[in-house]
């Protein structure tokens, strides 16, 4: 039976561990392969490889399939993932101070291909309460009709707030910022399902599902921004999640609106902006100015029903203003990704969250203030690339962590 381990022993993996999610990792993405393509795909000895794949199609994780063309002698035989040999869970919670909010679920197969998705509005909720809405979306997902409860092998949900997994809590970082513990309902809920449950912050899960299912090569190390709230930090291959599991919030703390007002005349660089990099809230100032744009007919004449779709939409229509606001918020998120690059030389910025859906309206300021302050060096190496994931960035990323549990302990 899969445990739960905690997630700051992420990067502590035993030797065997580490081969078991690096060879699986290779079948799931590669396969069908021989043993021969698996041993020089890892840089492990045949023969290492052979006794570990025999112990996977023991487990039944593994299984092989016909023959590959033999260049003489005896055909290789291939070996792919069974990937209907156990399923995983994952939930995105939603933001908790969004007005219309929305709760993702889904059950992937051992590939990460979802095979049950539901969507559920959620009223905003202090964070006990919409922690109890999550444990409902299991149940649910549990009782899908296209899958064998029993071959569902862990959940992991996505929270937006600041964990600290050593004493169990989330803090709300909305106005509310209140401190929910959640080991209770998580030791309950696993008393239930009779399976794993893992929390984690909703941006490194959906970080993690975009290094898994979204890049088209692999790569050490990647930055994915959720849009320019939070970030997820992935260091040779391994989610750094911090001393205590809240590393990657972008942002400042402030203990009170007038700290805010100070706070908000520094460099643009230091403050985040919200999820949708204020393009709602200036969209709106503007338009109430009585500024001409295409925006507010994107919203049928209501200033209130202004989004960043709307925006984003108005701008992709070449509405001049919507394209100016695109770009002011993407040059400001383009100085922290330059920072980002400067600090820590990953290969891949990935862009997310949301905002990915502008393209190269988005994608080509950030890359201009990335080539204007970022080093030559590190952003001669790094490519800043749009999300893939979409809406079920974070619902998949949380399933992706099972399965990555589900590979190292096999």
């Amino acid at each position: 039976m899969l445990r739960r381990r905690p997630l700051l022993n992420d990067h502590r993996l035993t030797e065997r561990e580490q081969k078991s999610l690096d060879l699986l990792e290779v079948i799931r993405q590669r396969g069908p392969l021989t043993r021969t393509e698996l041993s020089q795909a890892t840089g492990f000895n045949i023969v290492t490889v052979s006794n570990y794949v025999g112990e996977f199609i023991k487990q039944g994780l593994v299984v092989e399939r016909g023959f590959d063309v033999s260049t003489g002698g005896r055909k290789p035989v291939l070996v792919e993932l069974s990937a209907k040999a156990g399923f995983a869970i994952g939930v995105d919670l939603g933001p908790m101070d969004y007005p219309q909010i929305t709760m993702t679920g889904v059950v992937t197969d051992l590939k990460g291909v979802i095979v049950h998705r539901i969507a559920r509005s959620r009223s905003v909720d202090s964070m006990d309460h919409a922690l109890t809405y999550a444990g409902e979306l299991i149940r649910e997902l549990l009782n899908a009709p296209t899958v064998d409860p029993k071959k569902i092998r862990g959940a992991a949900i996505g929270v937006g707030g600041i964990l600290d997994e050593r004493a169990g809590t989330i803090r709300d970082t909305s106005h509310r910022g209140t401190r929910t513990s959640y080991l209770v309902l998580q030791d309950r809920w696993e008393a239930e399902f009779k399976m794993p449950v893992f929390i984690g912050n909703d941006a490194s899960l959906a970080g993690y599902g975009e290094y898994r299912l979204g890049l088209d090569r692999p790569v050490e190390n990647m930055v994915y921004l959720y849009s320019d709230v939070g970030a997820s930090l992935i260091l040779h291959g391994h989610v750094y999640w911090g001393s205590g599991g809240s590393a990657g919030e972008l942002g400042v703390c402030v203990s009170s609106e007038d700290d805010y007002l100070t706070w908000v005349k520094s460099p643009a660089f230091v403050l985040s902006n919200v999820w949708d990099l204020g393009l709602t809230a200036q969209a709106k100032k503007l338009v109430s100015e009585g500024h001409p744009t295409a925006i507010v007919q994107r919203a049928q004449g209501d200033v209130e029903a202004i989004t960043m779709e709307t925006v984003l939409q108005a701008a992709q229509g070449g509405d001049q203003l919507a394209k100016e606001l695109v770009e002011h918020g993407a040059l400001q998120l383009g100085i922290r990704v330059a920072s980002i690059v400067n600090l820590l030389n990953p290969e891949v910025v990935v862009i997310g969250g949301g905002i990915e859906k502008a393209g190269a309206l988005l994608l080509e300021p950030i890359w201009r203030a990335v080539k204007r302050y970022a080093y030559e060096e590190p952003a001669s190496l790094v490519d800043v690339l749009p999300a893939k994931l979409g809406e079920n960035a974070v619902a998949l990323g949380a399933a992706c962590w099972v399965i990555r549990e589900i590979f190292i302990q096999a």
